[in-house]
């Protein structure tokens, strides 16, 4: 009987699923629809954008999400958004609020085109700017599995279980990037004059 029980036990741990980062609410606008497709040591939803307002996601941090040699305290994450507005973006910022990226990886346009992809803020903040607007789907990571995409993933590493993770997709203005830009500028003229 200990051993029927035994085995009972073992066929019900190895049969259960990993919990996962938690899927715990979107907000922004009610018109842009978040579908979570996240597994254990995945963050991985489809955002549909009907218009620009920021979209903020929050998930809660697992057990199954942290520490693990096998994720290498890191989640990993892609994304699908949608533009479903009608028009060109230039830009999309993801940006993280108590985490940062351990690493980027690819974005797949659907027009194709080049863009680039700027850190900041000790990478809680990742830029995506387009060589020319984008008016449809935009892959971060590997939502799909599509051949050559790799996901980004989210460092863990000072997690506990029950921690919150919010993601943050949103439009920027092209002036407060002008602005940024010029900044950066200003700053890498006095770089070159103190040389």
């Amino acid at each position: 009987m200990k051993q029927l029980l035994s085995a009972l036990a073992l066929l019900l741990c190895v049969s259960t699923s990993a919990q996962a980062a938690t899927f715990l609410s979107a907000s922004g606008s009610p018109a842009n629809i978040v579908t979570d497709y996240s597994d254990a040591g995945l963050i991985s939803f489809d955002l549909d954008m009907a218009n620009f307002i920021p979209t903020v996601l929050n998930y809660e941090i697992t057990a199954a999400d942290i520490g693990s040699p096998l994720i290498n305290n890191s989640i990993s994450f892609n994304a699908l958004v949608r533009n479903l507005t009608g028009t060109g973006l230039d830009y999309l910022s993801v940006s993280l609020n108590s985490a940062s990226f351990d690493a980027i990886g690819t974005v797949t346009r659907q027009f194709g085109g080049s863009f680039t992809i700027n850190t900041s803020n000790n990478g809680q903040n990742a830029l995506i700017s387009f060589s020319s607007p984008e008016f449809l789907d935009i892959f971060i990571g590997a939502p799909l599995a599509g051949a050559g995409e790799i996901d980004w993933s989210i460092k863990t590493a000072g997690f506990n279980a029950g921690d919150r993770l919010s993601i943050t997709i949103a439009v920027p203005e092209p002036e407060t990037y002008a602005m940024l830009l010029a900044g950066l500028a200003l700053i890498a003229g006095a770089v070159r004059l103190r040389r």
